[in-house]
């Protein structure tokens, strides 16, 4: 049934059959495919999220990105001849209880917890006191251990919480990886927080010949990770209308004269001023010696700052993970620029990424002035930055991975493009690695459309309908890549590697052929698959989000219109693209020639969020040695399609959430089948995969007790009335729902 707001979604527990609306269901769909998503929060109670609560108040959720939620996550099952059955549910955490029990709108009769409750700040959600939510809303990994080699297992991911294994028959959480005292707490120090924000990769790896899984634990300083965003310890507290006109006074001088670096030097300076009178005076320490000075220096450092760290884990199914320090040459620690979101792997090597997603406090900040936006733009142009116009990957040999060896030396490649997500050949023939790589050049994937953003194109403020919708208003064209690299030395093998990227133009301009604007997700066959490695990759199937002048901001255009980034195309010239629009497409890029073989365009407006290969099932009939054993299936995709109405000659937009089936040997004939049901809503779908069966309960062995786990992290809490208060929340709210 269409809904009237773009960004819908719900968090309703669901076991239906979906209903067909064009086209016929293929006969020899074959398996399961699951989607992860987030569905907003306890309080929203899905997507979007208000504007205001119920007494008028400003909400402060609203303009969160659609990628804070708690993991929602869908599981299609293709098994059934001429039907598809949807289930779906929450992914319900010990934080989630927790956060349930915090909030005074899903716990309005017991405010004991209410100072402790959790709120969106960009990117997380965060309870000063509690910690920060492990949603576990990106990514899910398929696995199967040598011990039960027959029985599938699935984790759900996140890049700020260790991984949970869950039923794939029931969606419900089975037990967490590693217990909370092995994790590396990603927050600083001295923040002992009984839910710790782990930082770790979405995207563990799986080794289907070897059965081991593997994944990451990094820490940054809190140099790196705070700095930018100081000020907003001060300002929410220290709020004054004196002050408030202070500020208004310094953003209208600033915006009168922004290139003014002597003005840009002294607002910045008053600004640190401010953060500067919370901070303790060190005059007493100036006064010191040296040598105690040193020391004190030294001891306050491991209290306030984690250190520049890489943990590489391996598990197989045993109650202690294995881990590596990860060093570079000269045995030092590698320092992450911003996020490892992906790690990959071949038959000898791990691949270690320093992906283009920030996950750092300055992406943190969601909406710190409600009654004034202009606040809120002015701040949150203080503190940014740009992504690297660069990144690099590590690369670890798996046979230096021994028992008695604590650390690992990793081999740094840096690839001369933003890169977030990648994919690599298991075979690794003398060395060489080869890397299938997604760039979003000049972009920020991990920005989001805010209430105050204003088009750059227009110079309107944005549909309020998009609020919290990836910034994709990318400022250079996207590529993708097939990065050919030498192992032994990290060089990339410049005559071997390519970079595709394509504008679309037909004869007379028109954004209308094949075009890599704004690269997303890609899938091709058995891609994370539990029970085969893929040797080599043939042909993979890519998104692209396209070109929209309702998405490129004067924010995003200005904090990349950088002449001296590395770009195909400079601002000016991105901004006439822009203008003509292009929309989603799903293609085909044949991997040997690097070329589009085939390609679909979504009609205007309407938005391809996840794809996924489905194998065809063969049956009686032998395979169509005519089809290209990568291309012989279907993609299954989810769509939200937007049509105009007139209602009391009033046009409208009406919405959509779809599953559109396409032929993989044949997308531009577009989708054999759609279908839909009124009872399934989403807003934003993220990554999937597909599994043969997902029929059977998981009974794993490992299971981490879920009382002792938190009651050592509570125990470790400053302050005795908080940690008292946080024993009973735990107690009361939390345990219960995992004996």
């Amino acid at each position: 049934m269409p809904y009237p707001h773009l960004l819908t979604a719900t968090r309703e527990p669901l076991d239906i059959f979906l209903n067909v609306i064009s086209g016929i269901i293929p006969t020899d769909l074959s398996g399961f495919v699951f989607i992860n998503s987030g569905a907003g929060s306890i309080n929203s109670n899905g997507l979007p999220f208000a504007k205001n609560m119920a007494d008028g108040t400003p909400n402060q959720e609203y303009g969160s990105p659609v990628i804070n939620g708690d993991g929602y996550i869908f599981r299609f099952d293709l098994t059934q001849e001429g039907k598809i059955h949807l289930k779906t549910d929450i992914f319900r955490t010990p934080c989630y209880y927790a956060d349930v029990a915090t909030s005074a709108i899903t716990n309005p009769k017991d405010n004991r917890f209410w100072h402790l409750g959790f709120k969106n700040l960009g990117l997380a959600r965060i309870s000063s006191e509690l910690g920060t939510r492990n949603q576990l809303n990106t990514a899910i990994t398929p696995f199967r251990l040598s011990k039960n080699s027959n029985e599938l297992r699935l984790l759900a991911n996140f890049d700020a919480g260790r991984p949970f294994e869950f039923d794939p028959k029931k969606l419900t959480l089975i037990t967490p990886i590693g217990q909370n005292e092995f994790w590396e707490d990603g927050m600083p120090p001295f923040m002992k927080q009984p839910i710790a924000m782990v930082l770790t990769t979405a995207h563990p790896v799986f080794d289907a010949e070897t059965k081991e899984l593997f994944s990451v634990n990094f820490t940054k300083t809190t140099r790196a990770l705070m700095e930018a965003t100081t000020i907003f310890d001060v300002l929410p507290k220290k709020k004054t209308k004196k002050m408030e006109k202070e500020i208004l006074h310094k953003i209208v001088l600033w915006e009168k004269a922004e290139v003014n670096k002597t003005l840009y030097t002294n607002v910045t300076q008053f600004f640190k001023g401010l953060r500067n009178k919370t901070r303790i005076k060190q005059s007493f320490f100036k006064k010191s010696r040296r040598k105690i000075s040193a020391l004190f220096t030294k001891i306050v450092t491991k209290k306030i700052s984690n250190q520049n760290n890489i943990q590489l884990l391996l598990w197989e199914g045993e109650t202690v993970l294995k881990k590596w320090q990860v060093v570079d040459k000269q045995g030092k620690n590698i320092e992450i620029a911003h996020n490892m979101h992906q790690i990959g792997l071949t038959k000898d090597y791990l691949l270690l990424a320093d992906t283009n997603f920030k996950f750092s406090f300055d992406i943190m900040v969601n909406n710190p002035f409600p009654k004034n936006y202009r606040l809120g733009a002015f701040f949150r142009k203080l503190v940014s930055g740009v992504m690297n116009d660069y990144s690099s990957i590590y690369i670890v040999n798996r046979k230096d991975l021994l028992d008695n060896k604590t650390s690992v030396v990793a081999q740094k490649t840096t690839l001369p493009v933003e890169t977030v997500h990648f994919s690599a050949n298991y075979e690794n023939p003398d060395g060489i690695i080869t890397v299938h790589t997604a760039h979003n050049c000049s972009a920020c994937p991990a920005d989001w459309l805010r209430p105050y953003d204003k088009l750059k194109i227009g110079q309107k403020l944005v549909d309020k309908q998009r609020l919290g919708l990836i910034a994709v208003g990318e400022m250079d064209i996207g590529k993708i890549g097939k990065c050919v690299i030498d192992a032994k030395n990290g060089k990339l093998l410049e005559d071997k590697t390519t970079f595709l990227h394509l504008t679309g133009e037909d004869k007379e301009g028109n954004l209308t052929g094949a075009h890599t604007w704004g690269v997303g997700l890609y899938t091709y066959r058995y891609m994370l698959s539990p029970d085969e490695n893929v040797a080599e990759i043939t042909h993979i199937f890519w998104q692209s989000y396209g070109l929209s002048n309702q998405m490129l901001t004067n924010f995003i255009y200005d904090l990349y219109k950088n002449p001296k980034r590395n770009r195909v195309f400079q601002a000016e010239e991105v901004l006439a693209f822009t203008e003509k629009e292009a929309p989603y497409i799903l293609k085909c890029v044949a991997t040997d020639t690097m070329t589009v073989d085939d390609y679909f365009l979504f009609p205007k407006d309407y938005f391809m969020w996840s794809l996924q290969f489905v194998p065809r099932k063969y049956t009686q009939n032998a395979r169509n040695e005519a089809i290209p054993l990568q291309k012989d299936g279907y993609i299954f995709c989810t769509v939200v399609t937007t049509e105009n109405i007139i209602i009391n000659n009033k046009e409208i937009k009406q919405h959509n959430s779809e599953i559109w089936l396409f032929d993989a040997n044949n997308l531009a004939q577009g989708a054999i089948c759609k279908l839909d049901h009124p009872a399934m809503q989403f807003a934003f779908t993220i990554h999937s995969v597909w599994v043969k069966e997902a029929n059977e309960v998981s009974t794993p062995d490992y299971i981490i007790p879920m009382k002792p786990d938190y009651d050592f992290m509570i125990e470790r809490m400053g302050g005795k009335n908080t940690r008292k208060k946080t024993q009973i929340l735990f107690d009361e709210y939390v345990y219960p729902h995992f004996k």
